[in-house]
């Protein structure tokens, strides 16, 4: 019986089980994600970024007009922020060339729409990349599975899959790059350093990634020190690769997106905003994260060197930016610059069982609920409207519970979407996006389509996604052979 047991585990363990409990839940949020595309891009980071995809397909250069970067070596116009978004989300931006001559629309804002759906893969693999990883933590197969539905549906990620920004494609490359150091085989450690030098090019806050994964690997003495040390290596590439870029456009190799003022005055209020601020806080816009501490402590027990290098690639996210003047983000929903390691902290929450497991399930129905105004409104409408009343938002707000924008966010998007209702979205491609509604269906009756077809297509996806997603959601009775497989390890 013994024998068995210990064959059993090796099964559980199998990288195909694995696989196929990762595919269904890409397959499953990439449908149900789809379903609440955005009509537009709001941001000014998002519109310069996705001006860099435009400008290759129509002018074949990174050039951007005027007003969204800063004034190249050569006169031009280049953007501020980074380049690897924009050179993945080309390919969208081709396709919305075609379809803008084809329905006489104006290209920048077909792009617009068709730009944000890299996002939605990336999002739906990384939460597939959390359930991989609740694995190599030790979790159950429902664990896991759990643990990517909490990523998905109890945190921000739920409101940044549907926006510009590059925080998403960090947060994929950061997971991935976990999940291949993690396995330490030659090819997976090649992998890993790929993902670490691209995720400086997806955003440079992301050179932090390679140094702890490497000294991960050489605490973890599974490889030769010299493979230990490619991921680091990876991240210096990145580096190199992105100076040569900024050379390239304004003759500055270290000219990195924003100004970046960091001061050590600023760390104490960074680190108490981030975590704990109605404005920002993580607690406030991703309360599963509470639980990620116990989860934390039951990976440490089991993988202590994994655990570790998860918290530490989180330390380093929120010191860094805690640092930064401009911690909050500006105009930003919960703590943006912290959602690159929040798919890391959702890894722990899938060791939970019993009541830990049903406060889990608790805590995402409520991140849900707060984050879900977001899914068909813009969450700058909030601030749109205290700009409205001559209330600048801010810091002013950061320790504010009635000014926080969770509070505030359904009736903000109730009046998006009543003003929406007053106008003619033909005659709003040059208005402000707050007249929009947030979903792309409500566009449609510009290329003389019913938005009633529209809401049928995401009516679908939404049950298509939910389906899969439940179909192939495992037995709990997988929980009782674990328990007995854990046993005969022992």
């Amino acid at each position: 019986m013994r024998t068995l047991l210990c064959c059993l585990h090796v099964g559980f363990k199998d990288r195909k089980k694995a696989y196929a409990l990762a595919i269904p839940i890409a397959v499953g949020f990439t449908l149900f994600f789809l379903a609440f595309l955005p009509p537009a891009i709001y941001s000014i980071d998002g519109n310069s970024m996705l001006a860099v995809a435009e400008s290759l397909v129509v002018n074949h250069d990174v050039s951007v007009p005027a007003g969204l970067g800063s004034v190249g070596s050569d006169g031009r116009t280049y953007s501020n922020w980074y380049p690897l978004l924009s050179f993945l989300s080309a390919p969208l931006a081709a396709v919305a060339h075609v379809f803008s001559q084809t329905l006489h629309l104006p290209f920048h804002n077909v792009a617009a729409m068709f730009a944000p759906i890299i996002q939605v893969p990336l999002t739906a693999v990384t939460a597939a990349l959390v359930a991989l990883l609740a694995l190599e933590l030790g979790a159950t197969d429902r664990g896991a599975w759990l643990a990517a539905l909490t990523f998905c549906l109890g945190t921000v990620a739920l409101v940044y899959v549907r926006t510009f920004f590059a925080e998403p494609l960090l947060a994929f490359l950061v997971t991935s790059s976990l999940y291949l150091a993690f396995r330490s085989a030659d090819r997976s450690i090649l992998g890993c350093s790929l993902a670490s030098a691209l995720a400086v090019l997806a955003k440079p806050t992301g050179i932090v990634i390679g140094p702890i994964l490497s000294a991960y690997l050489l605490a973890k003495r599974e490889v030769p020190r010299w493979k230990a040390l490619l991921p680091f290596g990876g991240s210096v590439m990145g580096f190199l690769v992105y100076a040569a870029y900024n050379q390239a456009r304004f003759g500055r190799p270290l000219q990195f997106g924003q100004p970046w003022i960091f001061s050590a005055s600023s760390l104490p209020s960074g680190v108490a905003g981030l975590l704990l601020s109605p404005g920002w806080g993580l607690i406030w816009y991703c309360p599963v994260i509470i639980l990620a501490v116990w989860g934390f402590r039951l990976a440490l027990r089991s993988k202590p060197l994994e655990a570790v290098a998860i918290v530490a690639i989180f330390a380093a996210f929120l010191g860094l930016h805690s640092s930064y003047e401009n911690w909050s983000g500006g105009w930003s929903w919960g703590p943006r610059y912290l959602v690159p390691a929040i798919p890391g902290l959702c890894t722990f929450t899938g060791l939970l069982e019993g009541r830990a497991r049903k406060v889990l399930i608790a805590l995402t129905l409520t991140g849900f609920l707060m984050n879900a105004p977001t899914l068909f409104s813009f969450y700058e409408r909030h601030f749109a409207e205290m700009l409205e009343r001559n209330l600048l938002p801010g810091n002013s707000m950061t320790w504010s519970v009635a000014e926080a924008p969770l509070l505030h966010s359904w009736p903000a998007a109730i009046h998006e979407v009543k003003d929406a209702s007053k106008h003619d979205v033909r005659d709003l491609f040059s208005e402000r996006d707050e007249q929009l509604v947030g979903l792309w269906w409500w566009m449609l009756p510009a290329a003389h389509i019913s938005r009633w077809i529209g809401i049928a297509v995401s009516m679908i996806l939404v049950c298509a996604g939910v389906f899969v997603l439940v179909t192939f959601r495992p037995a709990p009775a997988n929980e009782k052979v674990k328990k007995l497989m854990e046993k005969c390890v022992t």
